[in-house]
C-alpha cells in the first residue's frame, strides 16, 4: 500500500493523503472520495486537487459512503475507468472516465510522460517521481485479493471496452427447433 499526497488547488501548501495498492492508476484519477460524515474532510468536499503529473486534469473531492473512514487515510482515489467500485462512484458523481492502458498493458497517451511504460514499471517510476516532488508518504505491506487470469496467471486489469449484445430470444427458438427436428445433430448425444 503506497500513500502519497495530492495538493489542494486553492492552497497548494495543503494536501490530502491517499493510500492505494495500484499507484499506476493515479494517472486516470478524476476524483477523491471522503466519507460524507467524516468531520476531518467536510471542509474539502467540492474542492479540486492538483495532479502532480497531469496538472490540467480535474480531480474533485466528493462525499461518498464507499469510503471506510477507519481504513487507510480516509480519502479514496477514484479511477472510474479501472476499478468496478470506482466505476460506480464515477457514475454517481459525474466524473470523467479516462482509460490509461493499451490492450497490451502499457500506459497510453492519457498517462502523459509515462506513455509506453508497462503498468508495473510505471508503478515503480511513479513512486520515485513522487519522492522527488516530496509527495510520497510511505509504503506498507497490505494483504489483498488479486484477480488472476486462469490461463496466464497474470494480474487482471479492469478496463472499459466497447461492448455489444445479441438479442437471443428469437434466435434461441430457431436453434432449439433445428435440434428437435434433427436438422442439426449434436455429438456426442447427451445421455438422459
Amino acid at each position: 500500500m503506497v500513500t502519497f499526497k495530492y495538493p489542494i488547488k486553492d492552497d497548494p501548501t495543503k494536501f490530502v493523503e491517499i493510500a492505494t495498492t495500484r499507484l499506476e492508476t493515479m494517472l486516470g484519477d478524476t476524483g477523491v472520495a471522503v466519507h460524507p460524515e467524516d468531520p476531518r474532510f467536510q471542509h474539502l468536499i467540492g474542492k479540486e486537487l492538483i495532479h502532480p503529473f497531469l496538472p490540467e486534469r480535474k480531480i474533485v473531492i466528493v462525499a461518498d459512503t464507499m469510503v471506510e473512514r477507519d481504513f487507510g487515510t480516509g480519502c479514496v482515489k477514484i479511477t472510474p475507468a479501472h476499478d468496478p467500485n470506482d466505476y460506480g462512484a464515477g457514475q454517481r458523481h459525474n466524473l470523467e472516465f479516462i482509460n490509461i492502458f493499451t490492450d497490451d498493458g502499457l500506459i497510453n497517451e492519457n498517462g502523459g510522460k509515462f506513455k509506453g511504460l508497462k503498468r508495473f514499471e510505471c508503478r515503480r517510476v511513479l513512486e520515485e517521481e513522487l519522492k522527488k516532488l516530496n509527495l510520497f508518504v510511505e509504503k506498507n505491506d497490505n494483504k489483498m485479493r488479486l484477480g488472476l487470469c486462469q490461463r496466464s496467471n497474470d494480474v487482471i486489469e479492469p478496463l472499459i471496452k466497447p461492448q455489444w449484445y445479441v438479442k437471443c430470444e428469437e434466435i434461441s427458438h430457431k436453434m432449439m427447433e433445428v435440434v428437435k427436428t434433427k436438422e442439426l445433430k449434436i455429438l456426442p448425444e447427451a445421455e438422459e
